[in-house]
């Protein structure tokens, strides 16, 4: 029986994504001193772009957590340990148990843990006498603000899904080559289907531009089931932003790609500005759809010809390298 706690290990939402949890705990760990918006695009994170064509506000992890997650680490040199399933699953009982444990020894070496509990969120700490997990969720009125999970409930969600990941280790690597494969690693985003999901159902990389527009145009369209969605895709394209003008400091000839993502950030951030107003705008049947002089599809085919010309930039400054992999982009 113990109980360990992680002082100022804090979780705030500001990429409203993985990257939040996996900053939190990397940042206090001392493996990743730089901003959100690099951990974005160092992680490849911030460039997987992908909706369900029905907009539904959840779709935007359906990814392979995983597979994702695990390349998100290895990418920045970060070794990780994770497991996920189904609580219906007969079995889940005896990986509740592990996955406990798994995480209570992450703490107690002193670095969190990244769980799922509707949302990412930071294990910081436990305890045996209460019998729980103490979790950042970011959603207190102070980003160290502890809740308790009680180890019966780990994997008990509104969805039906479980997840962990633990840190092990770290092993240096040369910035500017994590730089450079982040950009192969965005072009293969963009042009390349998510293999994990049906074509007729989802849309990824440059194909959800036609899927919001197709959403937002539509007579009969829900608009308020984007709103989700694009909030957060709004914050993604602001870390890119970010990430694409530091990296500009470094190579002058990322000083357009940079500015191809400020110009979708900013579209992105009219979209939402927008779209929060019309959420305020009172009853009535027409509530749930955005007022008629937002331009919102406008915005969007104007923030997707940006983003693609970014994209066609990186392949330019990436052509040697693109070649060298014979078609497989993201084949490092």
């Amino acid at each position: 029986m113990g109980s360990r706690r992680l002082t100022g290990l804090a979780l705030t939402r500001e990429s409203l994504s993985y990257i939040d949890a996996m900053h939190a705990v990397l940042a206090h760990c001392g493996w990743f001193g730089a901003s959100k918006a690099m951990l974005a695009g160092m992680t490849i994170n911030g460039f997987r772009f992908s909706v369900d064509r029905k907009l539904s506000a959840d779709s935007w992890h359906a990814y392979n957590w995983i597979a994702e997650h695990f390349l998100a680490a290895d990418f920045i040199g970060v070794a990780s340990s994770q497991k996920a399933g189904f609580s219906f699953a007969p079995t889940f009982p005896l990986y509740r148990k592990h996955a406990v444990a798994m995480i209570k020894e992450a703490i107690d070496n002193g670095i969190g843990a990244v769980f799922w509990k509707d949302d990412f969120v930071v294990a910081a700490g436990y305890d045996d006498e209460a019998g729980c997990l103490l979790y950042a969720d970011g959603s207190g009125a102070a980003p160290e603000e502890l809740k308790p999970l009680p180890y019966d409930e780990f994997g008990c969600n509104e969805t039906p899904y479980w997840y962990y990941q633990t840190f092990d280790a770290r092993i240096p690597l040369d910035e500017l080559e994590i730089y450079r494969e982040s950009f192969m690693q965005a072009i293969f985003k963009w042009e390349t289907h998510d293999l994990m999901l049906s074509p007729s159902d989802y849309a990824c990389g440059k194909q959800v531009y036609e899927a919001f527009i197709k959403f937002l145009d539509a007579d009969d369209g829900c608009h308020a089931e984007a709103r989700p969605l694009l909030w957060r895709y709004a914050a993604a394209k602001r870390d890119l932003a970010d990430y694409a003008a530091e990296l500009a400091k470094i190579w002058p000839d990322c000083l357009p790609i940079a500015d191809c993502y400020a110009g979708v950030a900013e579209r992105f951030a009219q979209l939402s500005a927008e779209l929060s107003a019309s959420d305020t705008g009172g009853s009535g049947p027409n509530a749930d759809r955005m007022n008629a002089d937002v331009p919102a599809v406008p915005l969007l085919r104007e923030a997707a010809e940006l983003e693609n010309r970014a994209v066609q930039l990186m392949k330019s400054m990436m052509r040697e390298r693109l070649h060298n992999r014979f078609g497989d982009i993201s084949l490092r």
